[in-house]
């Protein structure tokens, strides 16, 4: 949709964030928080535009209240003042909430007919609400419990499919409980609704039923069912043509496509750079890279500053250099005035290395968990290391460290190769704090299989995708002591691949056999190599000496 002048996304977000980016460019706008994050996965449902209102609805736990679940209206800004181009201005949800009531969904969207808006409450209500006030019309029971799927209108009736059928087991004592679901028929009304017909229907509606050529389609997770006239039908008139858009002003910057590389030592990637006005809109397809300035920028707000360790050619081309070593950073492409920035990283090819004694501990922890602790950010070319994973010191040596003090990051993977890599091993060592009753897990990734050693259930498990591949043998080993795990992955002509790892006390003889090995007929072909760690019970565990060669 249209805001002053750009194209903009309003979306909710998974930190029970309500957000307003610009379309064109992806920068964010403005941001206002609606509920606890964390909770539920934050606001699932779909944001709806109505007039110069946002309507979002959500059932996690609320700001200013210890209830859950909400319905509320909250105005749109005329206009933002952001310092940082960077970052959203932020709201109170005071600043701009129009109305609210306590209608709670989960993941279900609410549907705008006229000024009237139909949603499934959590709690298996059909909810109709005015759209101006907030005010709940009327309420409809049509079961024990709804989730995803949302109601769906047309020709003056409501479809809504439940998750569970209000005549299975858990509601009426008929059929096997919660394995069927409902799909009614309403026909809503000023002050209530009548229900035209209920179907019930083969397994759970988790998805929303949707209409086409004079049908309408429901997918059950047993079924996939179709209604209505057989053939062709009228369908919707078309869409009345799009409004012009407005002519593109004076060039105010550059869009780099893509905006992220990843490189091995000595690749090369091409751009295709764009001028954009001042709202994000086309003024140049096609700019020269050639005519294009580039230098290494660092972001003022980094807390690594870091450079990529390449140079960008005659072509406009970005060049890695040769050194198999991983560097990452950015880079500010200017003509003129304009200006855009692309982040790249380049990662080792084979073989590989990283011990962690060159990093400074230059920074102090500042959670309340722990006393201040030196540390340093992890390696930055290793994606999503950051806020998982820390470099301290410990017995004498500085290591990788998986952090405890934010519990939605107790699971920590980072990885540090190339997709396309395959046949090699890797080793690692690792350790768990903890003691016999409380200890982590910590491992390796290899080729798309994470080989892992289990603390609490004394085992050495090699899986990927745990519902097709998991097998574990029994493996005794104590918190606070040092393991070697090594791991590599073989795959023959015909596709079929066999995983095998073992892991013994650091300063011990590494054992002649495998402790396990697993089959895998159809085995991953390739994959980049990485680390795993898990502290579900605030015991850190620790990485260090890791290596990748091939077999």
């Amino acid at each position: 949709t249209w805001w002053n002048g750009q194209r903009v996304i309003y979306s909710a977000a998974g930190d029970s964030s309500l957000v307003a980016l610009n379309a064109r460019t992806g920068e964010p706008i403005w941001r206002l928080p609606t509920a606890k994050s964390g909770a539920k996965g934050g606001v699932n449902a779909a944001v709806l535009v109505y007039n110069d209102t946002l309507i979002t609805v959500h059932e996690s736990e609320n700001l200013d209240s210890s209830e859950v679940g909400r319905m509320a209206a909250f105005r749109i800004p005329q206009s933002v003042t952001r310092t940082n181009p960077n970052e959203p201005a932020v709201y109170a949800p005071k600043q701009l909430e129009l109305w609210r009531n306590s209608v709670g969904s989960l993941a279900s969207s609410p549907v705008l007919v006229g000024d009237t808006l139909y949603e499934m409450s959590g709690m298996g209500d059909l909810c109709a609400v005015d759209a101006k006030t907030g005010k709940v019309l009327w309420k409809k029971k049509l079961g024990i419990e709804q989730r995803q799927s949302s109601p769906f209108y047309a020709d003056g009736l409501l479809y809504v499919a439940m998750y569970i059928s209000a005549k299975d087991a858990g509601a009426s004592g008929g059929g096997e409980a919660g394995t069927t679901g409902d799909l009614f028929v309403i026909k809503p009304g000023a002050d209530g609704c009548e229900i035209v017909s209920q179907t019930q229907l083969q397994g759970k509606c988790f998805g929303s039923p949707i209409g086409f050529n004079g049908k309408i389609y429901v997918q059950t997770d047993k079924k996939l069912y179709c209604f209505g006239k057989a053939g062709n039908n009228p369908g919707l008139p078309p869409a009345p043509e799009e409004k012009p858009w407005p002519k593109a002003g004076a060039v105010a910057k550059l869009q780099v496509i893509p905006s992220e590389v990843l490189l091995k030592p000595g690749g090369k990637a091409p751009f295709r750079i764009r001028a954009l006005d001042e709202n994000g809109m086309m003024v140049d397809e096609k700019v020269d890279p050639k005519l294009v300035k580039w230098t290494s920028y660092i972001p003022p707000t980094a807390l690594v500053r870091s450079s990529m360790k390449g140079a960008f050619n005659e072509n406009g081309e970005l060049v890695a250099e040769p050194e198999n070593v991983p560097s990452a950073g950015a880079f500010m492409a200017t003509l003129g005035d304009a200006r855009g920035i692309i982040r790249g990283r380049v990662l080792s090819y084979l073989p590989f290395k990283q011990d962690f004694e060159g990093f400074n501990l230059s920074e102090t922890t500042t959670n309340a968990i722990e006393e201040p602790t030196k540390f340093a950010y992890p390696p930055l070319p290793w994606i999503g290391a950051r806020l998982r994973f820390e470099v301290r010191e410990r017995d004498g040596t500085k290591g990788l460290c998986k952090t405890i003090e934010n519990k939605l990051l107790q699971r920590g993977t980072t990885f540090f190769g190339h997709s396309d890599m395959k046949n090699y091993t890797i080793e690692a060592d690792v350790l768990t704090e903890g003691n016999r009753r409380k200890m982590s897990e910590v491992g390796v990734i290899n080729q798309r299989y994470a080989i892992i050693l289990k603390g609490n259930s004394q085992q050495l498990e090699i899986n990927s995708n745990q519902e097709r591949i998991k097998e574990a043998v029994p493996f005794k080993w104590t918190a606070n002591t040092w393991y070697h795990i090594k791991a590599r992955v073989d795959v023959a002509a015909n596709g079929s691949g066999v995983v095998r790892a073992k892991a013994w006390a650091k300063g011990e003889t590494e054992p002649d056999k495998w402790l396990i090995e697993v089959k895998h007929n159809r085995a991953h072909p390739m994959g980049n190599p990485g680390v795993f760690a898990f502290a579900p019970q605030e015991q850190r565990a620790w990485i260090d000496n890791v290596s990748v060669t091939a077999n």
